[in-house]
């Protein structure tokens, strides 16, 4: 079939697809080499196709694998657990420790040169703030610091009325935990282990200080901690291992959901697969622009898939940009609810110097996996929850850190400049000043109590309002998509990530986000694949 003939057969958005190249208004996307003139590129069809293999891809792969449905989940990131590269530890950073970066993206000390390659974490900056984001097979679930909250219900139901909260506490959440592998640490092993003296001290003093704390269960096997310790077992999260990624240990969804799909026998995974843009067709379906790339972010091909079933689950920003970068380039219909509802989780990082000085600090070994939190969310006047984050830098430090998660007072709103060919954020700091005075009052409060200082050479003299570990919104469940995430405007097409969830949801979300596209995929496999 020659270009003419090929352009004829398909849609106005096809020929865009074949002519604009990789994605990008000026034809060169970041990273990548341009694209040769020849041959068209050959329309390959699948009957279902997943993009992003994070938290929602990854539920989606395995109900409909279950079902006896073929799926083709394409991944922009490296398979690891295929590919051989090990992850590298946060002390000494490696191939993982970067997407295509050529210095390190950690939230601090960023000191360490790196060769570009496909790495397993990636950071968005923009004016206010920075998102980070997880590349690979499994998505976020490669670098999180993997802390498995449930929402508190009160809240979940101010979220999403329109939900039935009853069967979410019933159903859903435990679904999602028992799928994830979430478990809680002994506490025997937590009061022996000198790993943890970061934690049992972060508690101490909150209590002193008159807050709640919780222990919080996360998706690392504990069991398989405790042999660490032991030195049975080769080191991961006691060997400074997890924000580039942990070789051991973690219960990251290429262990979990993807590898129960992929013993279905019906799940394709496509890595180094960018997808640049989706295209509608007359008949409904969908055209997918798509670069292969290799571990220097460089294109070696360019393909095209035809879909009739498109499940969006790139992460908030990727489903974001995809939708919003395709309705530039392919005229590909969106409703004025895309983008709406912006918002970080209320995410903000702080700390405290001097903490438990004349006993020791906060250790010098400290385990990667945080274990507790403060839930101070019932107060009217400052309502968050801090995860008590740990600082393995492999040095004696008396020095605590936190990730606060608060609610919002302003929603931020994402949209596209063709011009740049990037996304547009609007959020400043007007959407966080209430974050920084819940901050200021939680270091007052504990300092007052325990002694100690902010921890002025941590993030902006000690407040990290522009640091967010959880984007949240965009395409919200019920308002740019209906209840069960079928995108309005468009048939057999479902939304299942974070994007979901209009900004915040109170904890860590990836719980959350598991137990919505439990909720979802199991209406729509029902109502559309049957």
């Amino acid at each position: 079939m020659d270009r003419k003939e090929f352009i004829q057969t398909g849609s106005m958005g096809l020929a865009a697809l074949l002519f604009l190249g990789a994605g990008s208004v000026s034809g060169k996307a970041p990273g990548t080499r341009r694209r040769t003139s020849g041959s068209p590129a050959v329309i390959i069809e699948k009957e279902v196709v997943i993009i992003g293999s994070g938290y929602g891809g990854s539920v989606a792969a395995l109900r409909l694998c279950e079902k006896g449905i073929p799926v083709t989940l394409l991944e922009m990131g490296l398979d690891w657990e295929k590919s051989g590269e090990k992850f590298s530890p946060m002390i000494s950073p490696g191939h993982s420790a970067a997407w295509l970066k050529t210095r390190t993206i950690a939230p601090f000390l960023n000191l360490f040169p790196l060769k570009k390659f496909t790495g397993a974490l990636d950071r968005l900056d923009f004016e206010h703030i920075k998102i980070w984001l997880g590349r690979g097979v499994g998505g976020g679930s490669l670098v999180n610091g993997g802390m498995a909250v449930t929402p508190k219900k009160e809240y979940f139901q101010e979220i999403f009325p329109s939900l039935d909260a009853e069967k979410f506490y019933a159903h859903y959440f435990p679904l999602a935990n028992q799928e994830l592998g979430a478990n809680t640490a002994s506490e025997d092993f937590l009061k022996s282990c000198d790993f943890y003296k970061f934690n049992k001290v972060g508690e101490q003093e909150a209590e002193k200080a008159g807050f709640k704390t919780v222990r919080v269960p996360n998706v690392y096997d504990f069991k398989y901690m405790e042999q660490e310790y032991r030195n049975e077992v080769p080191r991961s999260a006691l060997a400074g291992e997890v924000i580039y990624g942990n070789n051991h240990g973690k219960l990251s969804l290429d262990k979990t959901y993807l590898k129960k799909a992929g013993a279905t026998g019906k799940l394709e995974i496509l890595e180094l697969h960018r997808v640049n843009s989706v295209a509608q067709n007359p008949d409904k379906s969908y055209t997918l622009d798509i670069s292969i790339i290799n571990t220097a972010g460089e294109e070696v091909e360019h393909k095209l898939i035809r879909t009739k079933k498109l499940v969006l689950s790139a992460g908030t920003m990727g489903s974001l940009e995809l939708l919003l970068k395709s309705n530039a380039l392919t005229q590909f219909p969106l409703d004025k609810h895309i983008g709406q509802q912006w918002g970080n989780n209320g995410n903000f990082m702080t700390g405290r110097n001097f903490v438990n000085t004349f006993s020791g600090g906060t250790g010098a070994q400290q385990s990667t996996i945080p274990v507790g939190g403060i839930d101070h969310w019932h107060d009217k006047k400052h309502p968050f929850f801090v995860e008590i984050a740990p600082l393995p830098m492999g040095m004696d430090v008396a020095t605590s850190l936190y990730l606060m998660v608060n609610k919002l007072k302003k929603y931020g709103d994402v949209s596209y400049n063709a011009q740049t060919s990037k996304l547009r954020l609007n959020w400043n700091e007007s959407h966080t000043a209430h974050m920084k005075d819940n901050a200021k009052y939680f270091l007052r409060t504990m300092n007052k109590a325990n002694g100690g200082t902010r921890s002025h050479l941590l993030f902006h003299n000690g407040f990290g309002a522009d640091i967010c570990y959880h984007p949240l919104g965009g395409i919200v469940l019920g308002k740019a998509t209906d209840q069960f995430g079928r995108l309005n405007g468009h048939q057999n097409l479902y939304v299942v990530d974070g994007s979901l969830i209009p900004g915040t949801i109170g904890v860590n979300p990836f719980v959350t986000i598991t137990a919505i596209a439990e909720y979802c995929m199991e209406h729509v496999i029902k109502e559309d694949f049957s």
